[in-house]
């Protein structure tokens, strides 16, 4: 919703407007981890992985542009021409009273699956590259047809199972006796029994289907030792160095992929160069996507904005910094050695160690309790603790 019209005013934001997108979206992330109303935004972003929202909304922009419009975006200072993405067909391309292939299909798991006159289809991606392929069983078990297809590392492992499938219906389309196809890919035959599939190759196999009755899908589980999946497997990982190069379009996943690198990549350019939230970009230099799922006692202690003396007279709360042990009372004081919360003590780190030492709580779930206990016990005994407030 915050987004809407994005297209319209996203490219040549303002300052001003960065900083009203970016009150707006504090309030949900005050919301979402429960942190002090004092704690910067920008590190309430990076805990929750959510990026500032300006950079959101110039990402959807593009995307619009590049989708809708069909005009060339620059992305991370590289033109992407919209004429090498596949492009999404929405709608009916059969008339729903004549859309009849579910018959041809079935996505139940069998308890025995044949071997002979029986043609298995896989497709495969790995670092090096996305391979496509079939191969047909004859009526002594032999393979006597073998298809592999190379794809370029950016079409993905749905668009290779698609493709196999296609090829396989191709090779079977000219005969008369019954064929039965047999793919690992559970979503791909889902996508098939879809009329509206927005999916290119979908609607290719979906129209080669309805002229050809007489060849039938079942969906055969993947990595079950039967020869004849495992057979096209090993066919679908070799086409990726050895498969003949097949060309398609590239899946517009990949064109999310790229606008969500450029979206990260600028997102730290922030966070390196932003004055607030030292704290939490010492232990999360690197934003991401990736909820962090901290605690909000967490955020407190790691932020340094809760019920710590140091945070409550550095805000004119307190007179003093000093704890009623008459030490600093900062997180670190409360978590090592504070006579008050001596039961939930960590060891004291040296001040080499102390990021090594936050992280350790941080991966280790009973010190992390320990820690949501201490910071409970503060909130609770606040006066105790810190003495009265300032006047």
């Amino acid at each position: 919703m915050l987004c809407h019209g994005a297209v319209i005013w996203a490219n040549q934001l303002t300052e001003k407007i960065k900083r009203k997108l970016s009150s707006i979206q504090r309030k949900f992330l005050l919301s979402i981890t429960g942190a002090y109303h004092t704690t910067s935004t920008a590190s309430l972003q990076v805990i929750s992985g959510i990026p500032p929202l300006y950079l959101t909304a110039l990402k959807e922009a593009k995307y619009f542009t590049f989708t809708k419009l069909q005009e060339a975006i620059m992305v991370s200072n590289h033109q992407i021409d919209s004429t090498t993405y596949e492009s999404i067909i929405k709608g009916h391309q059969i008339h729903p009273a004549e859309f009849n292939i579910d018959p041809q299909i079935s996505t139940k798991e069998e308890q025995q699956y044949p071997i002979k006159n029986s043609t298995f289809t896989d497709g495969s991606k790995t670092d090096e590259g996305t391979g496509s392929a079939f191969c047909y069983f004859d009526n002594t078990a032999s393979i006597i047809k073998e298809w592999q297809g190379k794809l370029h590392p950016d079409n993905n492992v749905f668009q290779a199972e698609l493709l196999a499938i296609k090829q396989a219906i191709l090779f079977h389309q000219n005969k008369s006796i019954p064929t039965c196809i047999w793919p690992d890919s559970l979503s791909s035959l889902q996508a098939i029994q879809n009329p509206i599939s927005p999916h290119p190759l979908v609607k290719d196999i979906q129209n080669l289907l309805h002229c050809n009755k007489s060849i039938y899908f079942g969906w055969i589980k993947a990595h079950v030792g039967h020869m004849g999946n495992e057979s096209a497997d090993v066919l679908a990982k070799n086409a990726v160095i050895h498969g003949t190069p097949f060309t398609l379009l590239k899946p517009l996943g990949h064109l999310k992929k790229i606008l969500n690198q450029e979206l990260i990549s600028n997102w730290k350019k922030e966070w390196d160069k932003s004055n607030l939230g030292k704290p939490i970009h010492d232990l999360i230099p690197s934003p991401s996507f990736r909820n962090h799922n901290w605690d909000r006692r967490e955020v407190m202690f790691f932020t340094e904005h809760g019920p710590f003396t140091s945070y409550l007279k550095r805000f004119h709360l307190r007179p003093s910094d000093s704890c009623s042990c008459g030490d600093v009372g900062n997180p670190l004081h409360f978590a090592t050695s504070c006579p008050h919360t001596k039961a939930w003590h960590f060891s004291k780190p040296s001040n080499n160690n102390l990021l090594q030492w936050k992280r350790a709580i941080l991966r280790n779930t009973q010190s992390r309790t320990r820690l949501h206990n201490m910071v409970s016990f503060l909130m609770a005994n606040d006066i105790l603790i810190n003495g009265p407030p300032a006047d």
